[in-house]
Order: structure tokens, then sequence, then C-alpha cells
């Protein structure tokens, strides 16, 4: 389950008669904690725009090779004068063309698995933080579960008497 900032920021602890929590501490915690998760999700959907810009640039290179070769075609079948020229300066702009795609592509891909590591170092980030946040909050409990026997205890005292 997901929990957004704005569920940490409204979130209401359960009051405790005595030694309870102090609140402006535990509120001033959540909202520490709101802002590094907001920033972790602004920070995780920026690099997703960035992949998708990457990615849709490579498809762009890919639409221009495309249309390259075609052209290329198309002017071999026109001029059969020229066709052994035009073969030969063909080849050099396809290779040329390859080149510079493979050369975006290599660098794409790079940038998409830098991003990716950067993504999953995120990821790990949130998931230790967030275990940390659980073990405070079973740390809490605990602490709470053994104060309350403590009132417990007292309350059966003075009844004895």
């Amino acid at each position: 389950m997901e929990i957004t900032p704005i569920e940490i920021r409204n979130y209401k602890f359960r009051k405790q008669l005595f030694n309870g929590l102090d609140e402006d501490h535990v509120m001033s915690f959540l909202q520490q904690i709101a802002d590094e998760v907001a920033d972790l999700s602004a920070k995780n959907n920026a690099m997703a725009t960035k992949i998708k810009e990457l990615t849709g640039q490579v498809g762009h290179y890919k639409k221009i090779e495309h249309t390259m070769n075609e052209t290329l075609m198309t002017a071999q079948r026109a001029t059969d004068d020229a066709r052994a020229n035009a073969q030969k300066e063909a080849e050099l702009i396809l290779k040329d063309a390859q080149v510079r795609a493979d050369r975006y592509e290599d660098e794409t891909r790079s940038r998409i698995h830098e991003l990716t590591g950067e993504i999953r170092s995120l990821q790990a980030q949130k998931e230790s933080f967030l275990a940390r946040f659980r073990a405070m909050l079973r740390d809490q409990l605990s602490y709470l579960d053994v104060m309350g026997g403590h009132l417990d205890d007292d309350d059966a005292s003075h009844d004895d008497e």
C-alpha cells in the first residue's frame, strides 16, 4: 500500500492519558517524512519523464533513418545513368546515418541505464526509509504497550489499598 505525503501530514495519533507521545515532536517528524517522500516522488516522476523523452528521440531518429533509406531507393530507380554514383553516395550516407544513429542509440541506452540505476537507488532509499520508519513505529508501539502495562499495574495497586 502506497502512502502519500498528504496522508502522512494528516495522520492523527491516538492520545494517551499519561506518558503519551509529544504531539509536536511526532508532527514535526511526520512533516519531515512527508517532505522526503514528496521529494523522492518528484525525482522519480522527473526521471520517468526523461526516459519517455529519450525513448521518443530514439524513435524520431529511427524514422529519419527509414526516410533516408526510402529516399535513396527512389533516387536509384529514377536515375539509371547515375546508378553507380548514386549507389556509392547512398552507401556513404547510410553508413554515416547508421553511425550517428548507433552512437545516439548507445548514448540513449547508456542514459536510460544510468536513469534506471538512479531510479533503483531512489527506490532502495525509499524502502530503507520505510523500513526504518516501520521499526521506529514498532518500537514506539512496544513502548506504549509497556507503559500501558505499568498504568494497569498502578491502577491495580491503588485498588488494593
